[in-house]
């Protein structure tokens, strides 16, 4: 959250703007709007950090200051271990800059890009004493642990995808009419056939029955003789690259290997992602709206963190960057967007949860058909998509705050009343 008025930098007040590296911080000091000193360095070790306590501490009494600010860039997670340090002293408050806003900042001083870390720390240290910053989302105890589990879950999804775009590459080449067996080559079925007999000349040389019976085991009798059929169908009329299959044979081995593994840990992973967020008190109320599963509620409260931390539901909103953003200049009248400034990852789960919530909920599907058909300024479907995810961040945030469990009786009243005066 930008905080416009400043409330942190009052008079006499010791601002520290840090830019962040891998090995070596920098830091400027302001104070009472004017440079102190020259840019010091800050190695990333205790003593580095114990070192800038200790002169921080002496400025503060040099300078006669009342309290210390220090704001950084949130250059990946390089920040975290000397924001935490610095929070938990309990000496300072640890605020962050927007990276964007520091790029665009850079010329100020010297009309000039150069990119150096001493003028990186004094752009930030300026911004902070501006105001333009906000407070550093820095999670404890099960906040903590959620957000690391999601973070998990989401690198091992990136995993999946990867690996099975390579199996999907190896298939297209040596069996490419697979995929018209099997819509889902991650299926019960696919990965038994996958695993045992992966290729057409695999597939010709056993009986149907074989087949069958295979799958029949592979998918709790969910597929049998018909698919088998099919297969040996494709099989025998297949275009795919009859050489180098010993090869390619043992690469879907491994890769099958691979995201059989995968596919236990998200397991393993969303299992616990249950057990934190029913920790946290808040997940039977999330769970309550319909279309908000288990991983889904527990997602939502990785990437945002404590819902009591939060004023209003706009703040999460720009968090995902949900944002509206208004495209216009003198006389010209652009399209108003998203301003997609904000965390990807939670911008991705609310549109993911609004493609369900629109399917499944009630409330939201007359919501997104009122949107969709309005006499006045009707919205597109991808558009109403990004009403309904605001929606329901609204709505989540409420149930959580409230402690209360979703009522579809108080959603949605306005569009109601509007069809009805429409009638």
């Amino acid at each position: 959250m930008i905080t416009k008025d400043a409330k942190l930098i009052q008079p006499k007040t010791v601002v520290v703007g840090v830019d962040i590296a891998k090995r070596v911080h920098w830091a400027t000091v302001m104070y009472e709007g004017m440079p102190v000193g020259k840019a010091f360095a800050i190695r990333n070790t205790r003593e580095g950090f114990e070192n800038l306590l200790f002169t921080l501490n002496a400025l503060k009494q040099k300078l006669g200051a009342h309290s210390i600010v220090v704001g950084m860039e949130p250059t990946g997670h390089y920040f975290k271990p000397l924001a935490y340090f610095l929070a938990n002293t309990g000496m300072c408050q640890v605020v962050l800059v927007n990276p964007y806003h520091v790029n665009r900042s850079k010329e100020f001083d010297d009309n000039s890009p150069t990119k150096n870390d001493r003028k990186d720390a004094r752009v930030i240290a300026r911004l902070v004493s501006q105001g333009n910053y906000f407070f550093a989302p820095l999670n404890y105890g099960v906040w903590a642990e959620l957000r690391n589990s999601n973070a998990e879950r989401l690198q091992l999804i990136k995993k999946r995808w990867q690996l099975k775009n390579q199996l999907t590459t190896i298939l297209d080449q040596f069996f490419p009419e697979f995929a018209d067996v099997f819509k889902d080559i991650l299926g019960k079925g696919a990965i038994y056939i996958l695993t045992h007999y992966p290729f057409p000349a695999d597939i010709l040389e056993v009986e149907e029955q074989t087949l069958c019976e295979g799958l029949k085991e592979a998918t709790t009798n969910r597929v049998g003789q018909k698919r088998a059929r099919k297969l040996r169908e494709a099989a025998s009329h297949s275009i795919g690259i009859k050489e180098g299959l010993k090869g390619a044979r043992n690469q879907v081995y491994h890769l099958v290997e691979q995201l059989e593994l995968i596919q236990r840990q998200i397991k393993d992973v969303e299992i616990k992602m249950a057990e934190q967020i029913e920790e946290t008190g808040m997940g039977k109320y999330l769970t309550s709206i319909k279309g908000v599963g288990v991983v889904s509620a527990a997602a939502f409260l990785a990437e945002i963190g404590n819902p009591d931390d939060y004023e209003n539901y706009k703040q999460v909103q720009k968090k995902a960057g949900l944002n509206l953003k208004e495209n216009s200049s003198g006389q010209h009248k652009g399209k108003t967007t998203v301003s997609k400034r904000g965390r990807p990852s939670l911008l991705q789960l609310m549109y993911q949860i609004a493609l369900v919530s629109v399917a499944r909920n009630p409330e939201m599907k007359n919501f997104y058909r009122y949107l969709t058909t309005r006499q006045e300024n009707p919205l597109a479907g991808k558009q109403a998509l990004i009403a309904v995810a605001v929606k329901m961040i609204k709505v989540m945030l409420a149930v959580c705050k409230r402690r209360e469990y979703y009522d579809g009786s108080k959603v949605g009243k306005g569009h109601r009343d509007a069809r009805l005066q429409a009638a």
